[in-house]
């Protein structure tokens, strides 16, 4: 799988402002999100002294928090966000770093981290431009920042700023705030992108996903619901509801994105990726194979799933090394193909003279699934039988996931047996949509699948998306 997502976010609201633990729950929130972004990470908290802070990096969570102004200071906070990005081609320059921070008119710091991508971004941008507003980043984020405290300088009502920027901007967006010592968390009408929260004693924790929440022994947890605002101030908690339109969860976080421990969008990722493997296992009734080799880690889980229905033995032919950096941020084909040889090695035990089916999450441009067929091939694979555990990914995404224009997507370009030819496999499987979406559990109208369908959940005008500006 050779796709990017664009983020995770943390928020935690802590009464007492004397729980000694709070930076340290926040490192393992994070860190339990690092799955989400990997080029740079950031916090702003509110201490007890009143004073705001912000903390930015390019790199890993632990490099954040081995900041020395972090590691040396007994800090107590009150109220914290953080951001983990995965910044796209051109645009990990360190002002694109979050929390984004302003000032309002009364003197209150406001700070945002966001997860997702806005499609109207462009044009309030233009309007915010055109009334004076000045800009220093090439995201989408800024400009949703900068809508709130325009909104905010006009009302002095917190409320009243999030909600019409809940009505105005187009697109996925889940939100953490700081503002003054406020939390304020807030989701797009569609729910492209998960956020929940929890409470332990007095302290209020938001994340992305419910592992981070876990990982801190939170596990009374609840949803931020689509179109709504959550408030926590003064230890309590305010919810509003602003409305929603048609539900669209993103389907690939399931697919993809979310960690196998979570639950998403009332689904567990776990059984949901099992599932897949299973029904893929029912394409091949009639094939006999001597392992099912997943390509770790994104094909393990639906390996898992194709072996106990196919009764075909799992062999871990592919063993990836967790100690090298990802090949697709590498801008030349030697480096990326070194990056490939120094990340997955073969168990020649599994592999030559085999015949295996080898199972993965997804493949867009097939770049990275070519090498590994060629090494595979290079250690006596007999034959290679590729399968998985979602659609082809033919369209782009416009909500929040860095898929690659459409001439870039492979199936975009290709028919299934000219992939296979290029990959180099004797043949080659996908999931069906429609028994994919079959797995699901919950309301399955209530999720978004258009970057295999191309049935996009709201109206995009690619004219008005200025990627050439924007690269959330």
């Amino acid at each position: 799988m050779e796709s990017k997502e664009k983020c995770g976010i943390v928020a935690v609201y802590n009464r007492n402002a004397n729980n000694k633990e709070i930076l340290n729950e926040v490192f393992l929130m994070m860190n339990a999100l690092q799955h989400r972004g990997q080029e740079g990470c950031g916090i702003s908290f509110i201490d007890k002294n009143y004073k705001f802070n912000r903390f930015v990096t390019q790199g890993l969570v632990k490099d954040l928090f081995s900041i020395r102004e972090l590691t040396e200071n007994n800090l107590d906070i009150i109220t914290l966000i953080g951001h983990i990005r995965y910044s796209t081609t051109g645009s990990d320059e360190a002002s694109n770093l979050q929390p984004f921070v302003s000032g309002t008119i009364d003197g209150k710091k406001i700070a945002l981290a966001h997860n997702g991508n806005v499609v109207n971004a462009y044009e309030i941008r233009t309007k915010l431009m055109e009334e004076g507003h000045t800009f220093t980043t090439t995201t989408d984020s800024e400009v949703i920042l900068h809508h709130i405290v325009k909104t905010y300088n006009k009302t002095l009502n917190i409320e009243e700023a999030v909600s019409k920027a809940i009505n105005e901007f187009v697109g996925a967006f889940s939100i953490v705030l700081l503002f003054d010592t406020q939390i304020i968390a807030f989701r797009d009408k569609n729910g492209f992108r998960p956020l929940v929260y929890g409470k332990k004693h007095d302290t209020f924790y938001f994340a992305s996903e419910d592992t981070a929440l876990k990982c801190i022994e939170v596990f009374e947890i609840e949803e931020v619901k689509p179109g709504s605002i959550v408030i926590i101030d003064e230890g309590e908690k305010k919810e509003i509801r602003v409305g929603v339109n048609n539900l669209s969860h993103c389907i690939f976080e399931l697919v993809y994105f979310a960690k196998p421990s979570s639950t998403v969008f009332n689904e567990s990722v776990y059984n949901f990726r099992y599932e897949c493997g299973k029904a893929l296992a029912k394409y091949d009734k009639d094939k006999k194979f001597d392992y099912v080799v997943p390509i770790p880690d994104s094909g393990f889980i639906a390996a898992l799933g194709y072996s106990q229905a196919s009764q075909v033995p799992l062999g871990t032919g592919l063993v990836r090394s967790h100690f090298t950096i990802r090949s697709f941020i590498q801008p030349k084909q030697q480096s990326r193909d070194n990056v490939v040889k120094t990340k997955f090695f073969v168990a020649d035990e599994v592999v030559k003279d085999k015949k295996i089916v080898l199972i993965d999450d997804s493949i867009v441009r097939g770049t990275t699934m070519k090498r590994i067929v060629s090494i595979l091939r290079k250690h006596g694979a007999k034959e290679i039988h590729l399968r998985i555990a979602s659609p082809p990914v033919k369209y782009p995404c416009y909500f929040g996931i860095d898929f690659p224009t459409e001439k870039e997507l492979i199936a975009n370009e290709m028919s299934i047996p000219e992939i296979a030819n290029y990959i180099g496999v004797d043949s080659l499987k996908y999931l069906e949509v429609e028994d994919m979406m079959n797995i699901l559990k919950v309301n399955k109208t209530n999720f978004c699948n258009a970057c295999f369908s191309g049935k996009y959940p709201v109206e995009i005008d690619k004219n008005k998306l200025r990627k050439d500006i924007f690269e959330s």
